[in-house]
C-alpha cells in the first residue's frame, strides 16, 4: 500500500515539473533503488535546486540527466530516509533504510501492519523507546501508564506476582475479563498455571519490541469472541538484516532492592503495658492480666520483613547468516537469568529465560519465514501470608522463640492454655507460621510457532499465510507443614499430625491458522 502511495506521490511531483526533466546538462546518471525488502518504486531521483527529476519504474531503476558530474542528486521515497551523492559518486545500487520516525505511525493488528489513519478501530502502539525502564521482573510493568484505558494492577508484591491487566474496564461478572495475548502472532493462554504466579512470565521483558493495544470490539472480527475483552499484541524482537555478518552482542546487568517502607501502626511493647497499667488504675481490668504479659519487646512486622535484592542479567546475540543464492538468515538468540527476594521472609524465584527467532526469506522475498520459540523456568519458594495479618495482632511482649523447657515448639514461642496444650484460639506466632512451611515449585513453559507467507509471482497484493504454534506448560510442587508445629495443631483436619502434599500440572494448547489477504489500494486511480 506505502508504495502505491508514494508511487502517485511521486507522479503528481513529476507532472507538475516534467517539461524540464531532461532539458539541462549532459551527463547521465541510472542505477536501481531498494530497501531490505527489493525494489523501492516510485521513489524520487532530483537534481538537488531544480526541478529535474525522475521517479524509479517497478523494478526501481532509474536513468537521470544532470548538468555536470559534480551535480548533487537527492534520492528519497516516502517512509524512508533521503540519501544525497554527487552525479559521479552514486552507486549503481542505492539501498534505502525505512524512517524510524514513519515507523512510528505503523501499528500491528489482526493481520499485519497498517498505518494509523488506516485503522479504524482505537489501536495505540507503545514502541521499545517508549516502554518504562528499571527493574522489570514481568511485561506488564512495561505497559503501566503508556496507554490509554488500559489499567494495569499489580499484584501481591511478591517474587513474580501476576498483574491484572484490564482494558476499559470489566465487562463480566462471573466469566474473565482478562484481554486476549498475542505473542508473534500466536494466541497463548493467559490462565494461571499451578506454580507460576504469572504466565507473562514466560517472555522475558527484554526481548519485546513493541505493544499494540486493540481496545475496541472491532478486535472481535479478527480474533473471535475471546477478544471481547480486548486485545494486547506483543512483537519481540527480530533478527538483524545488516551488510555484515558481524553479529551483535547485547549484555545488560541491574540490581535492585526492595523494603517495607511504612508498617502498620501498632502499639509497642512497652505502651502496651502503660495502657493497661493505666486501666488496672481506672478499675477496668485486674493486675492478673498485666501480670500475664510477657518480658520481650518484639517488633514483630519487623521480625517477618527482609531487605529484598533483585538481580537480573540478559545476553542477546543478533545478526545474519548468508545462505549464498537463497539470500540471508536473521537470527537472533537471546538468554536471560533473574534471581528475586521477596520482602516476606523466604519469599524467593529463580527464573531463567531463552528465546530463538529465525527470519529467513526465498523466492526473492516472496516466500518469508518466521520461526519464534520462548522458553522460561522457574524455582519458587512461596512464603506464607497468613504471617502478615498474625504479625499485626501478636502480643509484642512476647518473645520469637523459646525452648521447649520455657513451653515453646521447635525453638517457636506458642501461646499454651493453663492445661499445658496448644490454644488453638490464640494468635499464632508470624515467624514460625513462615519458617515452618515450605510451599516450593518448578514450572517450565514453551511458547513457539512457525509463521509462513507467501506473495504469489504476478500477483503481489495476494498473500497465503499458514500460522503453526504450540502453549505448552507443565510444574511440579509441593506444600509441606512439619509434624508437631503450632499451625498444624491449629488445623483442625492436621490436629498436630502435620501436612504433606504434591502435585503437577500439564497442559497443551495447539493453533493451526490459515488465511489468504488481498490487500490493494484503489486510490491511485482516483481524480
Amino acid at each position: 500500500m506505502n508504495r502505491i502511495m508514494t508511487l502517485c506521490a511521486a507522479f503528481v511531483l513529476l507532472c507538475m515539473t516534467g517539461a524540464s526533466v531532461s532539458a539541462q546538462g549532459g551527463y547521465e546518471v541510472k542505477g536501481v533503488v531498494v530497501d531490505q525488502v527489493g525494489p523501492v518504486i516510485g521513489a524520487t531521483v532530483i537534481e538537488a535546486g531544480t526541478a529535474n527529476g525522475v521517479s524509479t519504474g517497478l523494478d526501481g531503476e532509474y536513468v537521470l540527466r544532470v548538468s555536470g558530474p559534480q551535480a548533487v542528486v537527492e534520492i528519497s521515497c516516502i517512509g524512508y530516509a533521503s540519501k544525497t551523492f554527487t552525479a559521479s559518486e552514486i552507486p549503481s545500487r542505492v539501498l534505502l533504510s525505512e524512517d524510524a520516525l514513519f515507523l512510528d505511525d505503523v501499528v500491528v493488528i489482526g493481520y499485519g501492519t497498517v498505518k494509523k489513519g488506516d485503522v479504524t478501530g482505537s489501536v495505540s502502539t507503545v514502541k521499545a523507546d517508549e516502554i518504562n525502564k528499571g527493574m522489570i521482573t514481568s511485561p506488564a510493568d512495561l505497559l503501566k501508564g503508556k496507554s490509554a484505558g488500559v489499567v494495569i494492577t499489580p499484584g501481591s508484591g511478591a517474587p513474580g506476582s501476576k498483574a491484572t491487566i484490564r482494558i476499559r474496564g470489566g465487562s463480566s461478572l462471573k466469566a474473565t475479563n482478562d484481554p486476549l495475548i498475542i505473542i508473534d502472532g500466536l494466541p497463548v493462554s493467559n490462565d494461571d498455571i499451578s506454580g507460576m504466579s504469572d504466565p507473562l512470565s514466560s517472555i522475558n521483558p527484554n526481548d519485546i519490541e513493541s505493544f499494540s493495544v486493540l481496545k475496541d470490539a472491532s478486535a472481535t472480527a479478527i480474533y473471535g469472541s475471546r477478544a471481547s475483552n480486548g486485545v494486547i499484541v506483543i512483537t519481540t524482537k527480530k533478527g538483524a538484516r545488516t551488510k555484515t555478518n558481524v553479529p551483535q552482542i547485547n549484555f545488560d546487568f541491574s540490581t535492585s532492592i526492595s523494603h517495607v517502607s511504612k508498617y502498620v501502626d501498632v502499639l509497642s511493647a512497652d505502651q502496651l503495658r502503660n495502657l493497661m497499667q493505666e486501666r488496672v488504675a481506672a478499675g477496668l481490668m485486674s493486675q492478673a492480666g498485666v501480670d500475664a504479659l510477657g518480658s520481650a519487646n518484639t517488633n514483630w512486622q519487623k521480625e517477618i520483613y527482609q531487605i529484598a535484592p533483585t538481580y537480573d542479567a540478559n545476553l542477546s546475540l543478533a545478526g545474519r547468516v548468508s545462505m549464498g543464492k537463497a539470500g540471508v538468515l536473521p537470527y537472533r538468540v537471546s538468554g536471560g537469568f533473574m534471581s528475586q527476594d521477596g520482602v516476606l521472609l523466604t519469599d524467593h524465584m529463580n527464573r531463567g529465560t531463552v528465546s530463538m527467532s529465525l527470519t529467513p526469506s526465498f523466492l526473492d522475498d516472496h516466500l518469508t519465514v518466521a520461526l519464534n520459540g520462548k522458553g522460561v523456568f522457574s524455582s519458587n519458594n512461596f512464603a506464607n501470608k497468613d504471617a502478615i495479618g498474625q504479625a499485626v495482632r501478636m502480643n509484642p511482649t512476647h518473645p520469637v522463640y523459646a525452648t521447649d523447657e520455657e513451653g515453646g515448639i521447635h525453638g517457636y514461642f506458642v501461646h499454651r492454655s493453663p492445661n499445658g496444650s496448644v490454644n488453638t484460639m490464640a494468635v499464632q506466632n508470624p515467624v514460625a507460621q513462615i519458617m515452618e512451611k515450605q510451599d516450593k515449585s518448578n514450572a517450565s513453559r514453551f511458547i513457539g510457532n512457525a509463521q509462513i507467507d507467501y506473495k504469489i509471482h504476478g500477483l503481489e497484493d495476494l498473500r497465503l499465510n499458514l500460522n503453526l504454534g504450540m502453549d505448552y506448560a507443565r510444574s511440579s510442587g509441593f506444600t509441606h507443614s512439619p509434624e508437631g508445629s503450632e499451625q498444624s495443631w491449629h488445623d483442625t483436619m492436621q490436629s498436630g499430625s502435620g501436612y504433606h502434599g504434591e502435585y503437577t500440572y500439564e497442559r497443551m494448547d495447539k493453533t493451526l491458522e490459515a488465511y489468504i489477504a488481498y490487500n490493494k489500494d484503489f486510490r491511485g486511480g482516483i481524480t
